[in-house]
Order: C-alpha cells, then sequence, then structure tokens
C-alpha cells in the first residue's frame, strides 16, 4: 500500500493463544491507529480506511481477535469477551514498547466497537482517542425471550455450543463487490458460541451503562439502515460519554459497513481527517509536557505523625531527643486500661505458678531425704 511498509505477525495472547496481527508502518510514525475488527472476519478487510490514511504519517495495527481470521482459538468462541481485552493491552503494551511517546487512537468496528469501548473503560490511558464504527452494543433484531433463556442456559452448561450468526452479507453494504468478496473470504466465519452470545450481549449493555467513564477523545458513527446493529444504541453511548471533545455522524441510507459502503467518500474523508486532528492535538500536548520544565522540588521538614491505631499507641517510645510521647485519645483509654489489668493479672497468675512449682519441689526434696 502507497507510503506503507507491510509486516506481520504473531504475539502469545491470554492463555497462551496464538494472535496474528498486521501492521502497515511509516517511516516517522505521528501516531498509531490500532483496529479491532468484527464478528466473523479479520483485520485484513480495512483497507479503505488504511488507504485513506495513506501519507498521513499514521502507523496502523491491526490484530486479529482470538477465533477470527489467522489466530489461534476456536472459531467465534469465547470465555469472557474481557479474553479479547486482555489480548488486545499485551499487543498495545508491545507497541508501546517501541513507539510510546506516540498518541494512540483505537477504531472499533461492530463486535470490534463492543471490545474497543471494554478497553478505553478498563485502560484509559492507553487511550489517547476513542473511534466507534457502527459499536455493536444494541442489536438490530430482537431476540425473543425464550432464545435468549436458551441460550443462558447453554452459555452454563455447554458453553462452546455452536450456531449460525444469522448475518447476511447483503446486509454489510449496497456495494455488491464488497458482498462478494466477503462471501468468498476464506478467514470469514458465520458461527459463533453460546457463551460468545450471552458475553456479547453483557458487555454491549455495560458499554452504554459505564458510557459516563468514556473521557478520551471521541468519534461514534453509524448508518441509518443498518439492520444488524441498531444506531440508537450508538446515539445513547455518545449521549452518556463525558468526553469534551465528541462527535456523533449517523449516515442517512447507509448499511452496517459505512467504510465499505458504495458511496463511502464522506465517511473516509470525516473518519481520516478526525483521526488525523486529533493525532495532531495529542502529539503537540504530550509534546508540551515531554518539554516543560522542571518546577524544583521544594523541600519541607517531615513531620511525625502518630498512627489512630490503639496498638501504635501501646508502643513504647523512646525518650531520646526530639521523640515525643505518644498521645493516647479518651475512646482508647478503657481499651488501654483493660489491656493493661489483663497483663497484670497475667503476671500475678505467672507469678503464683511459680511459686508453686518451688512449694512442691521443696516438698519433694524432704521426702527423698
Amino acid at each position: 500500500m502507497e507510503s506503507y511498509t507491510y509486516n506481520s505477525g504473531t504475539f502469545i495472547g491470554k492463555g497462551g493463544t496464538e494472535i496474528f496481527f498486521q501492521n502497515w508502518d511509516t517511516s516517522s510514525p505521528r501516531g498509531i491507529l490500532v483496529i479491532a475488527h468484527g464478528v466473523g472476519e479479520h483485520g485484513g478487510r480495512y483497507a479503505n480506511i488504511i488507504k485513506a490514511l495513506a501519507k498521513s504519517g499514521i502507523s496502523v495495527f491491526a490484530p486479529d481477535h482470538r477465533g477470527h481470521g489467522r489466530s489461534g482459538g476456536p472459531r467465534g468462541h469465547v470465555d469472557s469477551f474481557m479474553d479479547y481485552v486482555y489480548d488486545l493491552k499485551l499487543f498495545i503494551d508491545l507497541i508501546k514498547e517501541e513507539k510510546n511517546e506516540l498518541p494512540l487512537v483505537l477504531l472499533g468496528h461492530s463486535m470490534g466497537g463492543v471490545i474497543a469501548c471494554k478497553y478505553a473503560l478498563s485502560y484509559p490511558d492507553d487511550v489517547d482517542a476513542l473511534v466507534l464504527s457502527s459499536a455493536g452494543v444494541v442489536p438490530a433484531v430482537e431476540v425473543p425471550a425464550w432464545k435468549t433463556k436458551l441460550g443462558t442456559i447453554f452459555s452454563r452448561y455447554a458453553p462452546s455450543f455452536s450456531m449460525k450468526t444469522g448475518l447476511n452479507p447483503e446486509e454489510l453494504s449496497h456495494d455488491p463487490d464488497v458482498v462478494d468478496a466477503y462471501e468468498n473470504d476464506r478467514l470469514v466465519h458465520d458461527h459463533v458460541s453460546a457463551r460468545w452470545y450471552t458475553e456479547f450481549i453483557k458487555s454491549g449493555e455495560e458499554c452504554i451503562n459505564r458510557a459516563l467513564e468514556l473521557r478520551m477523545d471521541l468519534l461514534v458513527f453509524h448508518g441509518k439502515e443498518d439492520a444488524i446493529v441498531d444506531y440508537r444504541g450508538s446515539e445513547t453511548l455518545f449521549k452518556n460519554a463525558s468526553s469534551l471533545k465528541k462527535e456523533l455522524h449517523v449516515f442517512e441510507g447507509l448499511y452496517h459497513e459505512t467504510m465499505n459502503e458504495k458511496d463511502n467518500a464522506a465517511v473516509l474523508q470525516l473518519v481520516a481527517r478526525w483521526i488525523i486532528s486529533a493525532m495532531r492535538i495529542k502529539k503537540s500536548v504530550k509534546g508540551a509536557n515531554k518539554n516543560a520544565p522542571k518546577k524544583p522540588i521544594k523541600k519541607t521538614k517531615r513531620k511525625s505523625v502518630a498512627k489512630k491505631s490503639v496498638s501504635h499507641s501501646l508502643q513504647r517510645v523512646p525518650r531520646s531527643r526530639g521523640a515525643k510521647k505518644t498521645k493516647i485519645k479518651k475512646g482508647e483509654k478503657k481499651i488501654v486500661a483493660t489491656v493493661k489489668k489483663t497483663a497484670k493479672k497475667k503476671t500475678v497468675k505467672k507469678a503464683a505458678k511459680k511459686t508453686a512449682k518451688k512449694t512442691a519441689k521443696k516438698k519433694t526434696a524432704k521426702k527423698k531425704k
């Protein structure tokens, strides 16, 4: 891809699962974009946004989640959605080891939007800006109560029980080439486990309920004609977020994969511009913090502060120069008196026992004589 050097590799995720990743690197990066893909797909389906960011100086990283693409693990199964988050944490830590001073933007699409949101809630200091594309916080199709209950039972007793996602490829995009490529992609799968389903629903609800905790720069966008994920979920999450800089865009007439739509120029331009802007702002702030003169540290005399616990109050303080006698509070006097009384009784009892033993010894000695 123009202006990028392509790399790929693997790392070991949670529990020893091998995770595959791709990287489109630039020689002098100004920032990092990490992409979290959707269910059943992989990190190689984001060529459009990567092309839109070409010559921007942004390095792009895209792992395949466990159970997806070229990564290890059962297809579409996860014990907990936090496993995705922990894998991503390990990956981002590896990136930061090499490029720690660069701002990082996390982009999550669909299921990846839920993962990205959970990551931002769990590790907010790792993310300078969050981008949510058709985030799967609220499914568009209402699942019947009996089916939800059955799914919960299977999730508990047969967690790896697999079922079809029911995702219709024609509802991804209006572009027939995108649909055709998806249907013929050997790395795409259409199965998820019972545990995956319950974790997905639970995690989506958590993202909405905890959105108030999101304080980083936030971009949320969604297609209004999305038949897979309800765009109103994105609206609610956006409304609840505490971010000072945040934008919401709901595109009329577009399906689930807005960046892969037939008419996607406006979407890609908007997303690329917002990411570049977020990188520029964050880099200047980080640079200012790094170069700011350090304030001289004022030397202050340490004051010895007595702990409030009773045990500390009972400790003996040496009467050396400068040492102060520890004061016992009124409420502690009774406890101290009781402790002293008990100690006195124990001493008396010990003395009595010793005397009794001595007397017994003398009597024995006399008898022997």
